[in-house]
């Protein structure tokens, strides 16, 4: 049996994921980072250049200063920034100067670990952004590989984006990123194995999400068949379109006859901390999802649900949220199958929400749309 690590997303994917990216603020998060850093996890997943624009936007709170602040708090516990591409907060393609200055500043602020994610799992861009993560004093970087359903993305087409990966140098660690959670416990079984076998040493990490109920079962297969951190939350910032609970996948990790060195007692106090929380702030809990089958159609990640359904209570438009979802998978067909994950899940779930709210199929195209089409 194996060692596991928890790797927390609470207060970026979780918070994503259930509300909107908008449900915690600096202050809720400085309270219980303390006990967030005593829990003994591998990192914490922290934030993204969109969270960082939607502090400003919707919190009006300084991103920078709460990365200092969530640093000075949590000095044994990695925060980690996702990236995106080569970009930054906007939609445009950003140059290498522009994005060593953005790495440089993140680095300097307190971010010590940066998950290397291109939306098209594309490896030289990929490489190019450990470089430049590396050279702004990234102490970890790894590599962010995006699982998806089409018929080309089988188990050898990522086996060989793996050995690709491992063999470049250039990342400590890799994690199959599963924005859908649409890695069933069946695929992880032939999966994880064919990435392990291409990838030697180097850690495997799995992030999966909950929406439609796969996640808690394919993360006990992955850690059966190599699989050495697993991507967990809060249970009230858990489940739902987020990542399964830590507590109940360490209990059934340990059951298994696997080992997770965390505090016990630390994770009861923050569990206890952000079920409050949420009752406090009426923000809603996470709860276990059913199975549905058409997310293989749509795949919509769950940070994109979280936030498009925000954006449709705000327009008094959630009662649309099926159709536009059954309006994605057609969307994403045309635009000829990109990888559901930022920043392509927000640019066909816009379009799907465009072409339902216009009554009329691509009478509005975003600009985004454009140059996507373009190549840019």
């Amino acid at each position: 049996m194996a060692a596991i690590e928890l790797i927390d997303t609470t207060v970026r994917d979780g918070n994503q994921s259930l509300w909107g990216a908008t449900g915690l603020d600096t202050g809720m998060m400085l309270q219980i980072a303390p006990v967030m850093d005593r829990v003994g996890f591998g990192a914490i997943d922290f934030t993204t250049s969109t969270h960082m624009a939607v502090a400003a936007r919707f919190k009006q709170e300084n991103p920078w200063e709460r990365i200092r602040l969530m640093r000075d708090v949590t000095p044994n516990t990695p925060l980690s920034f996702l990236t995106t591409g080569m970009r930054f907060i906007s939609w445009e393609v950003a140059s290498h100067e522009f994005m060593s200055l953005a790495f440089g500043l993140l680095v300097n602020a307190g971010i010590r670990r940066f998950a290397i994610m291109d939306p098209m799992n594309n490896i030289d861009s990929m490489l190019t952004m450990a470089d430049l993560t590396r050279k702004a004093g990234g102490e970890s970087i790894v590599a962010a590989l995006t699982f998806t359903l089409s018929p080309m993305h089988d188990d050898k087409h990522f086996a060989d984006c793996t050995a690709k990966l491992a063999k470049s140098g250039r990342f400590d660690r890799i994690y199959l990123k599963d924005p859908g959670g649409l890695l069933t416990p069946e695929r992880a079984v032939t999966l994880i194995p064919a990435l392990k076998k291409t990838m030697g040493k180097t850690p495997l990490e799995v992030h999966s999400h909950c929406t439609i109920g796969l996640a808690q079962f394919s993360y006990l297969e992955a850690a059966e068949h190599g699989a050495q951190s697993l991507h967990t939350a809060a249970r009230a910032a858990a489940n739902g379109t987020s990542q399964p609970p830590a507590d109940m996948i360490v209990k059934n990790l340990r059951d298994m006859g696997h080992s997770v060195d965390i505090d016990d007692d630390a994770m009861v106090e923050m569990d206890s901390y952000f079920s409050a929380l949420t009752t406090a702030e009426d923000l809603p809990a996470g709860q276990p999802q059913e199975f549905d089958r058409s997310y293989f159609r749509h795949q919509m990640p769950g940070g994109m649900m979280g936030t498009l359904k925000r954006q449709l209570t705000e327009t008094k438009r959630l009662h649309l949220l099926p159709q536009i979802l059954e309006e994605a998978a057609q969307v994403r067909a045309d635009l000829g199958y990109p990888i559901m994950v930022t920043p392509f899940s927000q640019v066909v779930g816009t379009v799907a929400a465009l072409n339902i709210i216009n009554g009329e199929r691509y009478k509005t195209l975003p600009d985004e749309v454009i140059r996507y089409v373009l190549g840019r």
